[in-house]
């Protein structure tokens, strides 16, 4: 029957007439019947199959018209509650129907309404619904279940439909030749297979020769154009890939309506959860990624068994037309760690040239080299072409750095070329983030866990980029595309969904790789050698890069759709990988919500995501969840640990790793943990023990440097170094291992070795900011400030963040006179910090140094608030209160820090120094006595209390005191100037010239000790000696008045009376109130003959000092000289009742004796 030919719109898409094409399918046409009988059994029971005239009865009983007036198509009822049915077809399909109508097998007609709010966006489908008194028999009812399940290649199937050419119910054979998932093509459509669609038939039934409805037509086979053949993710497939699929027609699986519908629409009408991988879809990678995908395939190659199995390699040499190939022992002999006959498969190599397709090579079975106890294999292929060859990178992995996945996974039925993005850790650390479990230890638990056996098989690198099996042998790269591992295997556990008695193993936790060095120490018992080695660690990457890296990951698209428990949690999983953590944890809940077997399991990957994410309140109560529903599972507790470690709960992660540790006594991970809890507990040798048994287990370079840390706590400086040197020994690139060493070395005062150990940490990983801020200290400690304040700017560009770098710099530009340099360090480091209270502190210290007082107080009184047992700052405090006049605010921040420290001898001096001050001088000696007490040694507490002795009158002791500060300290000048002030007290002239004359030598500008000389010189008749002294004085300090005034009274003395004016002048012009030289003054002007001037000197002298008694006894004399005996009289009297009030009697009697003359 020849039919008219209409172009469409929608071009592939069939609600309007198609050309029909001339099949060899069978074709039935069948009338409408009215009687239904849902349940029926297969014709060939035990295999489940059904017969033609069977299928074409269940095809009848699900298959509706969908339709208006003018239009119509198909439809497949799939669901029903009560009197509703849903009926699934394609959007093109009611897409321009205004008014729904179902048409069902007996004819009857009901209007329907599209299902609003479902997730087909991106597919083409649609849900309608209709309510019906009559019961309409579902697929379920027919044949035990739809197809929620993955289908097969060359499944026999039934495609049913409302021909609109034939205006009746249509039936074709034929069977699968294709499945295309992810990506799918466009819209959804997967499955591609013979039977004969025609137009009308869209939304019709596909149903599998096992009954179950499968999916749902929509595509023809030879379209008019080829529009409808492009992936989801934009790639169009090759030229001849599009020619194949043309010759077939194409369908949306059932499953994908299940997939995407809500999940209250599953729960509402009782449908199945679809039980499908849907595996992640390849990302289209731009730019240097683009060109870094491209490198990676050039160099990556399948290898497919006989068995059916296939795994992946690398091309690490060239030699002729013979090319080796680098991958896992496992993909070419199983066990992987078995040696000698392997299983009876051949291989063979499949590479790619750079055009669509590659080509295959055998692989001769002589050529696999196999090494005992490490999971890698070379094999070798003969090829003329001209193959890419890899380059390794033999460097030390730092964590967190950026790589890559690349291989051919097995995924269904092919195996797709996959390049995948993570972030991976260095090799200590990585062996310390893989989750411990049953299968790696011999134990009693019986959990089901099933993980990958960490570091056996060589299994060193851990990395989070999501793999899949059949990617086993492919390369880990670098981001420079160079190999740093060969991959292997993922962390995994066993999960049995609610409705299926079959146990899998799901991925749960990071991949696992061995490291390039494994295989470069084995290559010649491998008979084989690379070609091209590097050493250079990779740079750092720019930011355009690691935004672009980033971009990649966040636009991975992990499929949301409904699906089972165990699927949720592996999509969990692949999105903790990806950092994409608030997803995640929404995975994990949504398998929760089905109540697993395994819900142990989700709860636990919940924990992780939470984890990660620092939400530790969270991750708790998820990881508590764990162990209350599986209490062997080791991860779970052993996680929770680690949780409660990271929120300080110390004993309940004591208690957490404790349990672990119950139910795997031979994990040494589980000891290394309890090691960092005890250690934070301060509880060393209870940590030394715990890290004794994790490397009685494990003699692993980790080990051995963190039992030199808690050896080093315990004082066994010694032994930390010798374990640091151990772990080194283990593994020569461990940074952290020289970092550790270079502490202790400085500790033992080896400073140059501390700096050589932070060097090679530095030079093993230059990303390593604490080693930098280690060197830094070091380097300020030896002297040298720059290189200091070089490493701790290096330290800071590395971390940005890293407070205490900008702490410890504003130490060293403080020293180096930077006062606001460093006000500015410590400003971004209690921005960073806001609790960092020695920042606070040293800031108030430069605050203070620069004059702003209360801005010192304000700082040392936060760091009290945040650490109110902080010493130092109440110590700091009490100095600036004092230096504001507030004593006894300065002596109660003194009493503080002694309550805080006892032995805190500085406290004590600067208390008794403020004692002093306020009189109390026995309370002063008390403190400097306790400050002897604690510091033998402290000279200037010996000196301070020689002078409250000498104060009070004990001058032998006082210079017993000066004596002793002398000997701690022969260079401390002010005790020499005051053991000569109480010589000469002592009458010991020539003593006290010579201890001035020794402090003179120590401080050439001691301007007192010129001072002090001069005084006892002038005592001895050394008058121009006495001169010259006080001289030296004034030219060191040319404010100094009391110099002025005695180098005037030696000049007077010395009959240089103008000169001696000239002193007392300088002295009164230095100092205004300086009552002495105005006295001094007047005294050589009564000399000279000048008495009014001498009175004006001696008024002045008084106004100053009111008791003057000798100014009040020379001014009477003068005006008694000058004839004023009233002023005489009244001045005299006053100088007598002072002399009597100041004890001098001879005096008083002499002006007594004057004033009966007068």
């Amino acid at each position: 029957m020849k039919h008219q030919i209409a172009i469409i719109s929608c071009l592939l898409l069939l609600p309007y007439p198609v050309s029909a094409i001339e099949t060899q399918t069978k074709t039935t046409k069948l009338l409408t019947q009215t009687s239904q009988t849902c349940k029926l059994q297969p014709a060939d029971p035990e295999n489940g199959i059904y017969s033609d005239s069977q299928l074409q009865t269940i095809a009848k009983q699900i298959t509706v018209r969908v339709r208006d007036k003018e239009r119509g198509a198909s439809g497949t009822i799939f669901a029903r509650k009560g009197n509703s049915y849903l009926v699934v077809t394609n959007s093109h399909v009611v897409r321009r129907i205004n008014n729904i109508n179902i048409i069902t097998a007996d004819g009857q007609k009901y209007a329907a309404k599209i299902l609003p709010n479902t997730n087909f966006d991106k597919f083409d489908l649609a849900i309608v619904e209709f309510t019906s008194n009559q019961k309409h028999c579902l697929p379920s009812e027919i044949a035990e279940r739809i197809a929620s399940f993955d289908i097969n290649l060359e499944t026999q199937v039934m495609a049913a439909g409302y021909a609109v050419s034939e205006d009746k119910l249509v039936l074709t054979t034929g069977k699968i030749q294709q499945i295309i998932s992810q990506p799918s093509l466009k819209d959804g459509y997967e499955i591609g297979y013979t039977s004969d669609i025609q137009q009308g038939m869209s939304g019709g039934a596909i149903i599998s020769n096992t009954g179950n409805l499968i999916g749902i037509n929509g595509i023809s086979s030879y379209p008019l154009f080829n529009t409808a053949y492009v992936y989801t993710n934009g790639k169009r497939p090759t030229n001849t890939e599009i020619q194949e699929f043309r010759k077939l027609s194409w369908g949306i699986p059932i499953k994908t309506v299940l997939a995407q519908v809500k999940r209250k629409v599953l729960t509402a009408y009782n449908l199945p959860i679809p039980d499908i991988k849907q595996q992640i879809a390849p990302v289209q990678l731009t730019g240097w990624l683009g060109e870094l995908e491209a490198k990676a395939k050039q160099i990556t190659v399948r290898i497919d068994s006989s068995s059916g199995a296939n795994g992946s390699g690398i091309i690490i040499a060239k030699e002729g037309d013979i090319y080796t190939v680098l991958t896992a022992a496992h993909v070419v002999c199983k066990p992987p760690d078995k040696v000698g006959p392997c299983e009876p498969n051949t291989y063979k190599i499949l590479t790619v040239d750079g055009k669509e397709d590659g080509k295959e090579y055998p692989v001769e079975p002589s050529t696999i080299k196999l090494e005992e106890g490490v999971d890698l294999a070379v094999v070798k292929f003969t090829s003329r072409e001209n193959y890419q060859v890899a380059t390794l990178a033999n460097y030390p992995i730092q964590d967190d750095e950026y790589m890559f996945t690349a291989g051919y996974p097995r995924l269904g039925e092919k195996s797709p070329w996959r390049f995948t993005l993570g972030q991976i850790y260095s090799k200590e650390r990585g062996s310390l983030t893989i989750t411990p479990t049953k299968s790696d230890f011999n134990n009693n638990s019986s959990s089901t866990a099933q993980s990958a056996v960490s570091l056996t098989g060589g299994y060193e690198l851990v990395y989070s980029s999501i793999t899949f099996g059949g990617m086993s042998g492919g390369p880990v790269l670098d981001s420079q595309g160079r190999v740093i591992g060969i991959h292997g295997k993922t962390e995994g556990e066993a999960a049995i969904d609610n409705n299926s008695s079959s146990q899998e193993t799901i991925q749960l936790g990071n991949s696992l790789g061995i490291p390039v060095s494994t295989f470069l120490a084995l290559a010649t018992r491998l008979n084989t050698q690379a070609q091209k080695i590097e050493t250079t660690p990779t740079p750092e990457l720019n930011q355009q890069k690691v935004e672009s890296i980033q971009t990649a990951i966040l636009s991975v698209d992990v499929s949301q759709g409904n699906t089972t428990a165990s699927q949720w949690l592996e999509r969990g999983n692949q999105l903790w990988r990806l950092r994409r953590y608030s997803e995640a944890i929404q995975a994990f809940e949504a398998a929760i919500k089905q109540k697993p077997k395994f819900i142990h399991l989700a709860y636990y990957g919940k924990g992780l995501a939470l984890g990660s994410s620092g939400e530790y309140p969270e991750a708790i109560t998820a990881f508590e969840q764990a162990v209350k529903s599986q209490p062997d599972f080791v991860p779970a507790w052993y996680n929770l640990s680690l949780v409660y470690r990271d929120s300080n709960q110390l004993d309940k992660a004591l208690a957490a790793i404790n349990q672990a540790i119950q139910l795997q006594p031979n994990n040494p991970n589980l000891y290394n943990q309890k090691f960092g809890v005890l250690s934070d507990l301060k509880k060393y040798k209870e940590a030394a023990a715990a890290i004794n048994k994790a490397i009685e287990l494990s003699p692993r370079a980790a080990f051995y440097n963190n039992r030199g840390i808690v050896r080093k706590e315990l004082g066994d400086k010694q032994g930390a170094i010798d374990d640091y040197t151990l772990a080194i020994k283990i593994n020569p690139n461990l940074a952290l291992a020289y970092a550790g060493r270079g502490i202790v070395r400085k500790d033992l005062g080896d400073k140059q070795g501390a700096i050589d150990d932070y060097t090679q940490a530095i030079k093993f990983n230059p990303k390593y900011a604490e080693a930098y801020a280690g060197r830094g200290i070091v380097r300020n400690e030896l002297g040298d400030k720059q290189g200091a304040i070089d490493d701790y700017t290096l330290a800071i560009k590395i971390n940005p963040n890293y407070a205490q770098a900008y702490y410890n710099r504003g130490i060293v530009r403080d020293d180096l006179g930077d006062k606001q340099g460093a006000i500015d360090d410590y400003n971004l480091a209690i921005k960073i910090n806001p609790n960092l209270a020695e920042a606070y502190n040293n800031r108030g210290i430069v605050r203070n140094e620069l004059g702003d007082k209360q801005g010192a107080i304000d700082d040392y009184t936060l760091a009290i608030k945040i650490n109110p047992n902080y010493a130092q700052a109440y110590y700091n405090r009490g100095i600036v209160r004092n230096e504001l006049g507030d004593k006894q605010g300065a002596i109660d921040d003194f009493n503080q820090a002694i309550k805080i420290n006892p032995n805190y001898a500085d406290a004590y001096y600067n208390r008794g120094i403020v004692r002093y001050d306020l009189g109390d001088k026995p309370g002063a000696i008390d403190d400097f006595n306790q400050a002897i007490k604690i510091n033998p040694k402290y000279a200037e507490a010996y000196y301070n209390r020689g002078i409250v002795r000498d104060d009070l009158g004990d001058k032998q002791g006082a210079i017993d005191d000066y004596n002793l500060a002398i000997k701690i300290n022969p260079n401390l000048a002010e005790a020499y100037n005051n053991r000569g002030i109480v010589r000469n007290e002592l009458g010991d002239k020539q003593g006290a010239i010579d201890d001035y004359t020794l402090a003179i030598k120590i401080n050439p500008n001691y301007a007192q000790a010129y001072y002090n000389r001069g005084i006892v010189r002038n005592d001895l008749g050394d008058k121009p000696g006495a001169i010259d002294d006080y001289t030296l004085a004034i030219k060191i300090n040319p404010n100094y008045a009391q110099a002025y005034n005695n180098r005037g009274i030696v000049r007077n003395e010395l009959g240089d009376k103008p000169g001696a004016i000239d002193d007392y002048t300088l002295a009164i012009k230095i100092n205004p109130n300086y009552a002495d030289a105005y006295y001094n003054r007047g005294i050589v002007r009564y000399d000279l003959g000048d008495k009014p001037g001498a009175i004006d000197d001696f008024n002045q002298a008084i106004k100053i000092n009111p008791n003057y008694a000798l100014a009040y006894y020379n001014r009477g004399i003068v005006y008694y000289q000058l004839g004023d005996k009233q002023k005489a009289r009244e001045d005299l009297q006053r100088a007598a009742q002072l002399f009597m009030a100041q004890g001098n009697t001879a005096l008083y009697e002499q002006i007594m004796a004057f004033l009966k003359e007068l």
